[in-house]
């Protein structure tokens, strides 16, 4: 129990708390940025950030402006870089992307690396792991001050995508959770910072509602169309995940009812028609049928995907109303896609706006190395209440890695 005169301490150190998780969340903020976000009044906020100054919790900085001579703009309050980093995976189908953070959400190094859609899980993790060195290594970044680790893996993770008729052919072979386990294991043999897991796709979206430009929104549908076709939500400022993790799987939404079979499971879903490999193959049939001199067949497969998925995000934005509807990947590199997408979900949405609310991804790539990081240090008020279904007990490390780790 605390004594009376402990009150007023306990309350500064919680003031301290929301102060620097505001700071860890958007980054650098000048005091009346800061004073709106965390609701202390300007007297209280000016004594608590002059201590964390002296203490050298706290940094600041000169705006760009400042640096310029124009007059004396408000500076800046960051957290010292110094005192933490957090590193983001996105491990893709076919490339894995990694970016490293300091304390003032500045990303100090990132990079990709690409390898083959077979490639076993273990090689996998051996070029994520030379990346990481790799580039550690030539922009001279230790990681000694890493304190968290964010890692996406494709593929929902939803128990109802189990069975060997619902396996996904990318992790054909290997048992989700068994997988998801070398993951922990050989991460945690490596680093000794703790682990997040999730679907990199949804951490994705994470990353762009984080720090794209629908910064701090309050609803936003992420779709992401490459190899596969995976999305993420938040809904009124929570990224969600559902009852069985399966929330914002848009690909999987039957778009063609008499279609191709999924791996999922079922038939015609919107990634057995938008994602990249699925366009590719329609494409190459028609080169091989008539030989369409003039191109049109081919601009109408690219149509088709790109119609269809305006209307699988229509049909999900009718029910959740986002403020942002994001589509992100290599699909987008099809001439014509996304002009079809945003005319077929003006034409079958609801929402104010219509058309106008799709937009591309202002992230691209690293979104979900970025998505990762925020997951890592649950720096974001998306994630509050938030569950990840692949939260599995971090492994107990080997001898050999528990007495280099002492060492």
């Amino acid at each position: 129990m605390h004594k009376p005169n402990d009150v007023p301490q306990l309350i500064r150190r919680t003031h301290e708390e929301r102060i620097l998780a505001t700071l860890r969340e958007n980054g650098p903020l000048t005091r009346a940025e800061l004073e709106k976000r965390v609701g202390l009044s300007r007297t209280t906020l000016s004594d608590i950030t002059a201590a964390l100054l002296r203490r050298g919790v706290l940094v600041e900085r000169a705006t760009h402006d400042e640096a310029r001579g124009r007059g004396r703009p408000a500076a800046k309050l960051a957290l010292d870089p110094a005192s933490g980093q957090f590193l983001g995976v996105d491990l893709g189908h076919r490339r894995v992307h990694v970016a490293v953070v300091n304390a003032s959400n500045e990303i100090i190094v990132s990079g990709e690396r690409a390898y083959d859609v077979d490639t076993s899980w273990s090689e996998r993790i051996d070029a994520t792991f030379a990346l990481i060195e790799g580039l550690a290594r030539d922009e001279e970044v230790g990681l000694q001050a890493l304190e968290g680790i964010g890692i996406g893996v494709p593929g929902p993770l939803s128990t109802a995508f189990r069975g060997e008729q619902r396996t996904p052919p990318r992790w054909r072979g290997q048992p989700r959770d068994e997988l998801l386990a070398l993951i922990r294991g050989r991460f945690a043999g490596r680093f000794s910072a703790p682990l997040t897991l999730d679907n990199n796709t949804r951490l994705a979206g994470l990353g762009e509602a984080v720090w794209g430009r629908a910064d701090d929104a309050d609803s936003l549908l992420y779709l992401r169309l490459g190899d596969g076709v995976g999305g993420g939500l938040v809904v009124s400022g929570r990224l969600v995940s559902g009852a069985s993790g399966s929330a914002g799987e848009v690909g999987h939404v039957t778009v063609e009812p008499d279609g191709l079979p999924c791996w999922c499971g079922k038939t015609g879903c919107l990634e057995t028609v938008a994602s990249v490999p699925a366009i590719q193959e329609r494409l190459a049939a028609v080169r091989a049928g008539d030989g369409d001199e003039d191109g049109s067949a081919a601009d109408a497969v690219v149509r088709a995907a790109g119609e269809a998925t305006g209307r699988a995000l229509a049909a999900a934005s009718v029910v959740v109303d986002p403020r942002d509807i994001v589509i992100a990947g290599d699909v987008l590199r099809f001439p014509g896609f996304l002009d079809a997408a945003r005319e077929s979900f003006a034409r079958e949405t609801l929402l104010v706006g219509g058309g106008d609310r799709l937009r591309v991804s202002t992230l691209r790539d690293e979104a979900g190395a970025l998505g990762a990081i925020a997951a890592a240090f649950h720096r974001s008020s998306l994630l509050v209440g938030y569950a990840s279904l692949a939260g599995l007990p971090d492994p107990a490390p080997e001898p050999a890695d528990a007495e280099r780790r002492q060492a």
